[in-house]
């Protein structure tokens, strides 16, 4: 009799461990079935981290998708999850860092001394040269097309110098307008100076990352707001 109900009580513990377990393997599913909902977002950036390695590395074409997996140390259908495929990747990963750049370039510029354009110049190509050194393989695939795709991220880098000229040629107008505000010519002088100073910026960024004559973020900072300002002074 004893024996009976000891079988029993095993018995119905053994129902009430499944039971349990049961609900538990449920819940997990719950959960993993909700991480994977929201982990492409959350998911992101490390891909498009693990992707600038490899493009600059490698290449556009000698990277695919499952390497970019392997990279982020997730599987391939979680890469697709986020980008739909290699160009889309690319190309999110263009627009994240064109959106830094451009912050650091208007950052530079932010606390401009229309009185003092050199001092202004120098001190905004320095900030941006030192960025660049603080973050040489964001630039070279900006500047250099190292890891490069093709005509349409051509097409997205250009957009992204547009926007920087055009935010440029606002701060050259306020200098322009300080000097002489009634000249005809003022927004035609104030584009051509917005674009020279971010053809500047750009130059002294491929000439830093060259490694070519020893320039340093400060001595070609300098130097370039020298010229910029002589510019500047001579439109």
């Amino acid at each position: 009799m004893a024996t009976r109900r000891t079988g029993t009580r095993r018995k119905r513990t053994g129902i009430q461990h499944q039971r349990l377990a049961a609900k538990h393997a449920a819940k997990a599913e719950h959960h993993r079935k909700r991480a994977a909902h929201l982990g492409p977002e959350r998911r992101r950036p490390e891909v498009l981290d693990a992707a600038l390695e490899l493009f600059l590395e490698h290449g556009y074409d000698g990277t695919s998708m499952q390497a970019v997996a392997d990279q982020a140390g997730v599987t391939k259908p979680v890469v697709y999850a986020c980008f739909a495929g290699k160009d889309e990747l690319l190309r999110a990963l263009l627009a994240r860092e064109e959106q830094r750049i451009l912050a650091e370039i208007q950052g530079a510029f932010v606390n401009a001394d229309l009185s003092d354009p050199e001092t202004t110049l120098t001190e905004g190509f320095t900030g941006f040269l030192r960025a660049v050194g603080d973050s040489p393989e964001v630039y070279r695939l900006i500047f250099l097309g190292e890891g490069g795709g093709n005509a349409a991220v051509a097409r997205r880098i250009q957009r992204g110098r547009e926007e920087q000229a055009k935010r440029l040629a606002l701060l050259a107008k306020g200098w322009l307008e300080a000097r002489d505000g009634k000249r005809r010519d003022l927004e035609k002088t104030a584009r051509l100076l917005g674009n020279s100073i971010a053809g500047l910026a750009e130059s002294g960024a491929r000439v830093l990352l060259s490694g070519e004559d020893g320039w340093k973020p400060d001595t070609l900072g300098r130097e370039l707001g020298r010229i910029a300002a002589a510019a500047q002074a001579a439109a």
